[in-house]
């Protein structure tokens, strides 16, 4: 046992150290690939693609371990909407690693993170449905009423009016009329 503790009080230092000294580290695999490598892939190898989508999504799930007060990075995008964001800045700066780009979206989403957990809710509207945390409708509560289209409870809790001011935004902001919180909702209301 007390070699155990020599070992660390060695080398747990030097091991925890993950980076260079001007902030360099290895990346692995798919994060080593270019945007215009992910942009070739998403046109002609939707394999490929994916495995590049599930580097971003693996590093902000990892960014959920190791940034402070975080409970969820990205606590309403899914992997099409991480698509859509790569993307977007792939197609303006092909040369950036996967890696860089991902780090970047960890620095974006800081501020609109989930910092502890919620419940998730299951919301319904004929074919769609949408996992969303309590805590995101209730943001999203906050916003339809500073924008003057809900006035009940900010709880939280789904109801007929939280849907029709939801609805009434989507109509204002000309996004698919359903009711409910679906990623590109969350987006434009969250997003102002």
């Amino acid at each position: 046992m007390l070699a155990i503790v020599i070992f660390c009080l060695l080398f747990g230092t030097a091991m925890a150290r993950a980076e260079t000294a001007d902030r360099q580290f290895a990346v692995e695999g798919a994060g080593r690939a270019s945007c215009a490598a992910y942009t070739e892939a998403r046109d002609n190898n939707p394999q490929q693609a994916a495995r590049y989508l599930g580097f971003i999504e693996g590093y902000l799930t990892a960014a959920n371990r190791y940034e402070p007060n975080t409970f969820d990075l990205a606590p309403w995008h899914t992997v099409e909407a991480f698509a859509l964001i790569l993307d977007q800045h792939c197609m303006q700066s092909s040369d950036d690693r996967l890696a860089m780009v991902a780090q970047r979206l960890v620095v974006s989403m800081m501020p609109h993170r989930l910092a502890s957990e919620s419940e998730l809710v299951e919301l319904r509207q004929g074919d769609k449905s949408v996992l969303v945390y309590e805590k995101i409708i209730r943001r999203t509560q906050n916003q339809l009423a500073l924008r003057g289209l809900f006035a009940g409870e900010r709880d939280g809790k789904d109801s007929p009016e939280y849907r029709e001011a939801l609805s009434r935004f989507q109509q204002i902001a000309r996004l698919d009329q359903s009711g409910i919180p679906d990623v590109a909702t969350l987006w434009v209301l969250l997003h102002p």
